[in-house]
């Protein structure tokens, strides 16, 4: 499959697309009277978000997930969501938006 607007995610081989799968299907609850689960979060919940948005033009995945700090090697600037959480879907079809989940 390839990205066409109906695919959400393309994968190099089906060991990666079946943990694509599984981790679509870790946001869903098991069964419709369930409740969404809910895991033990990475993040300290009263962190700050270091990342903060400029004039100048930037990636907005940055202030979603986060980036590398631009001078400081091996260090984070902290986005809205958990440390590798966000994964974004359809990315190479609508460039200019912006859509996926995360925790």
């Amino acid at each position: 499959m390839h990205n066409n607007g109906v695919t959400h995610s393309t994968v190099c081989d089906d060991f990666e697309g079946v943990y694509t799968i599984l981790q679509w299907l870790s946001y869903m609850p098991k069964s419709v009277f369930s409740p969404v689960p809910m895991l033990t979060v990475k993040d300290p919940i009263d962190r700050t978000i270091e990342f903060l948005p400029t004039k100048a033009p930037y990636d907005p995945r940055w202030m979603l997930a986060g980036r590398p700090h631009p001078t400081q090697k091996g260090q984070w600037l902290s986005g809205f969501f958990d440390y590798g959480s966000f994964s974004e879907i359809m990315q190479p079809w609508a460039q200019t938006v912006v859509v996926g989940r995360a925790r």
